[in-house]
């Protein structure tokens, strides 16, 4: 049977050479395919999404046709820029120069740091990345060609003086970083590093990219300073965020802090790629936040996720014991990270979790640059699962620990 024109001439190097598929969604699919208890979702929990508010929120958003025209600001709409920079000033994450015309609403976080990649990185520049950090995002930039090097972290992200070993060996396009609760590790960045980092940004002249999406998910306290709102007028971080983890990652609305000198180039980014989110869609999230209390929202949603740790954790503690998996518990956010010295080839491991134990877990590797891939380690999510769903599981993965073999 003819196979049709094979495009194999016409792709780009890009698509070529540079794209990648998800390991986690690999993951997911096959952990679902085999009915398993799943740790492998890295995201918000549905039963917990203003499904009542939202309906409420869009009732009367069609009353404004001008809403279903091409948008006069394609930065985003404005009532909902200004709401963002407010909540941020109030809530210490943003300095006193934000407002509401220096925020972009973007497609999700995602879109964030699509545009940013493509503003910021040629084939060949270098960018320093949390080692583990989040796939997804590693996934981009090396889409946009960037050189990825990881820089070494411990319990509480990076360590400044191994930064500044590799700063004194490359100069470097920016730093992502992901501080709070991170996603794969749930490590969060004290204060303390939080400061010697940004020195560092100054000394060796480079900006800072922000990831924040689960900030308002701290259940012991509020996290440290972020580094928009530590920089202060020096204005060379980018922040990133969006609604998934506190309202419904379905939304796809998200947003950029940023800083004047990339205005142009972002605002031509956007245009270039067509327009933001629908005016419709932004108007109704609009309404849903301004007449909302979001502090008592965020109040709920950390009870019921620090229930979910909890649970997790107290089973891992329980089972764990004897199969020498070593883990953390995170101060905030969905993720706890493992590590088993006697496992060398997760991947593996994880296929023989699901098909003979039935649980699904996340293989650590993809979250590391690509040559710096640690093999032993691993990622489980709580955000989705019950503590009594969490206990089984977990006997689950202590017995496929215990029982596996690589020879």
């Amino acid at each position: 049977m003819a196979q049709g024109f094979s495009f194999h001439g016409q792709l780009s190097a890009m698509a070529r050479e540079r794209l990648e598929s998800s390991a986690i969604g690999d993951m997911a699919r096959l952990a679902n395919e085999k009915g398993a208890i799943s740790f492998t979702a890295g995201e918000p929990s549905a039963d917990l999404f203003p499904v009542e508010e939202l309906k409420e929120a869009f009732k009367g958003v069609f009353d404004d046709p001008s809403l279903l025209c091409y948008s006069d600001d394609d930065y985003g709409l404005i009532e909902l820029r200004e709401w963002i920079a407010a909540r941020m000033k109030t809530d210490g994450i943003a300095p006193g120069w934000v407002g509401g015309r220096d925020i972009l609403i973007t497609n999700g976080g995602a879109e964030g740091i699509d545009m940013v990649s493509q503003a910021l990185i040629d084939p060949g520049s270098v960018i320093l990345v949390e080692s583990p950090t989040f796939v997804e995002s590693l996934m981009t930039f090396r889409k946009q060609g960037a050189v990825c090097l990881g820089v070494p972290s411990d319990d509480d992200g990076i360590i400044p003086r191994a930064m500044e070993e590799l700063l004194k060996k490359r100069k470097v396009r920016f730093l992502y970083t992901i501080p709070n609760f991170q996603n794969p590790s749930g490590r969060t960045s004290p204060l303390e590093r939080r400061l010697e980092i940004l020195e560092l940004a100054r000394r060796y002249d480079f900006p800072i990219f922000e990831d924040d999406p689960y900030h308002y998910l701290s259940y012991e306290g509020t996290p440290p300073g972020s580094y928009l709102e530590l920089a202060g007028e020096d204005r060379r971080v980018i922040h990133t965020s969006s609604f998934s983890k506190t309202l419904a990652p379905g939304l796809r609305m998200g947003w950029l802090v940023v800083p004047p000198p990339l205005v142009d180039a972002l605002y031509a980014l956007r245009v270039s790629a067509g327009f933001g989110p629908a005016g419709i869609l932004q108007k109704g999230i609009y309404n849903l936040l301004s007449n909302m209390d979001f502090e008592a929202r965020a109040r709920t949603l950390q009870d019921a996720y620090r229930e979910r740790r909890d649970g997790m954790a107290a089973a891992l503690a329980k089972h764990m014991e004897g199969t020498g998996v070593k883990t953390n518990v995170p101060k905030g956010g969905f993720f706890i990270w493992g590590r088993s010295e006697r496992v060398t080839d997760m991947p593996r491991f994880a296929r023989y979790a699901v098909e003979e134990k039935g649980v699904g877990i996340i293989p650590g590797g993809p979250f590391f640059p690509l040559q710096e891939i640690d093999p032993h380690t691993f990622r489980v999510s709580y955000a989705k699962v019950s503590p009594e769903r969490a206990d089984e599981g977990v006997r689950r993965l202590a017995e496929a620990f215990r029982e596996y073999r690589e020879d």
